[in-house]
């Protein structure tokens, strides 16, 4: 609790009164007197309830796991906990840093009878990943405003905004490795869905022979199942300062839509046994260059993609490392050969390709041609951050809506994302046109 001295004039003008009254003989004097020792005296008595007990404060997000950009209406219930009135209640919620306040305020002040209750409500714009709000802080003051505490109030309610949102499918092409998976093939063999019957031939296994088929005619034949195999897959993230751009203040940019949709992208393939890997495409010397994960699987695969994503969203390119022995790699500044060059090295015959871009350039049509015409099957995954609220916007959209069809007419299958609509709701209409 702490004291303002609101009142030293007072005391001092009551002082000079009665002493002028003592001398002069004026008792008027001395009874005016009485007028400012009132207020010291109001001032002395009125107190006030220490803040983390005077009020009750509830936090409700709502939706409580929104899409990157998305807005998001963050509301908090303040009530007076005590059986006294609370002249001057003032709250400022704890706001993580990153995420932008676009509508409302999250700082409020008001008076509280006993029991009642005031809201505070504010909006703020989703960013890709976790945020922990920190407790708001809550002043009272007494009515004479001469004593007032402030606190860190605990909340009840909501105290994270999770922005993450998974993808059920992938659409891929039927291009596998040698591996076992999850991804139907138009071949038969060994494998869980029906494909077709052949005639028996030595070795096949005794599981696959139609034994019905069999008693029935007296002939030997096999059945085939539809085989699964697995994809070698590498998402490839555009992650160069030319796509770090947002069609508002305050909306995710390029990269972080980008890097959203990698991570999804990473997580759902992982989970169907494919092996994948990530590059991402950053801001170098003259050249871009790349960050590399190794195609794999599991939990390793997970972390180290985190990483670089991470990395990706925190950290300017030209103070990443080129190599921290966590898995992910980096070519060296001023190797001498930029990032598409590199790419290629690494990328085996049999790779798919899933890049990811908001093509506000012509460079990733650029890699997407070159990376088609080396054999490998490319997948454009495009989040949308262009707008047409401007003459400027409107020729940015029409040369990006230029650049997509361009790819598209190679034979690219191209998903157009815009982030007011689910990821997953994207992907399934693109696996539904491949099918």
């Amino acid at each position: 609790m702490r004291s303002v001295s609101r009142w030293s004039g007072a005391v001092a003008g009551s002082a000079a009164l009665v002493s002028a009254g003592i001398v002069s003989g004026e008792q008027a004097l001395v009874a005016a007197a009485a007028i400012p020792l009132g207020f010291v005296l109001f001032g002395a008595l009125s107190g006030t309830t220490p803040a983390e007990r005077a009020v009750r404060v509830e936090r409700t997000v709502r939706p409580e796991a929104p899409m990157p950009g998305e807005r998001v209406e963050v509301t908090l219930r303040v009530t007076n906990a005590t059986e006294q009135s609370l002249p001057d209640v003032r709250i400022v919620d704890g706001v993580p840093d990153p995420l932008q306040v676009i509508d409302g305020s999250p700082r409020a002040g008001f008076a509280l009878r006993p029991g009642e209750t005031e809201t505070v409500a504010y909006s703020v714009t989703a960013r890709r990943g976790e945020y922990a709000f920190d407790p708001p802080t809550v002043r009272t003051r007494n009515a004479s405003a001469t004593r007032y505490d402030s606190a860190s109030v605990r909340v009840a309610g909501i105290a994270r905004l999770t922005c993450e949102v998974g993808v059920d499918d992938v659409p891929l092409h039927e291009q596998t490795t040698g591996f076992t998976g999850q991804l139907p093939t138009d071949t038969g063999g060994p494998g869980v869905e029906f494909y077709a019957t052949r005639e028996y031939r030595s070795g096949d296994p005794p599981s696959r022979i139609d034994w019905r088929h069999l008693a029935k005619s007296g002939s030997l034949t096999t059945i085939d199942y539809r085989r699964q195999q697995a994809a070698r897959i590498v998402v490839v993230l555009d992650a160069r300062s030319e796509c770090d751009i947002a069609p508002v203040a305050g909306a995710p940019s390029g990269v972080d839509l980008g890097v959203y949709a990698a991570a999804r992208l990473v997580g759902t393939l992982a989970n169907a046994d494919h092996q994948v890997g990530v590059a991402a495409v950053e801001d170098g010397g003259s050249t871009p260059d790349i960050a590399w994960v190794d195609p794999s699987s599991g939990p390793e695969l997970r972390a180290r993609a985190e990483r670089l994503f991470s990395e990706v969203i925190e950290t300017p390119g030209a103070e990443r490392s080129v190599a921290d022995g966590s898995g992910v790699t980096r070519t060296a500044r001023g190797a001498g050969s930029d990032a598409l060059a590199e790419l290629r090295k690494r990328l085996s015959g049999d790779t798919q390709i899933l890049f990811v871009s908001p093509f506000v350039d012509d460079y990733p049509a650029d890699v997407t041609r070159t990376l088609s015409a080396h054999g490998h099957a490319v997948t454009v995954v495009s989040p949308g951050v262009t707008t047409d609220d401007s003459p400027g916007k409107r020729i940015a959209t029409l040369e990006r809506d230029v650049r997509l069809a361009s790819i598209r007419d190679t034979g690219v299958p191209v998903i157009d994302w815009h982030p007011n609509a689910p990821l997953a709701t994207a992907l399934a209409d693109a696996l539904e046109g491949m099918q």
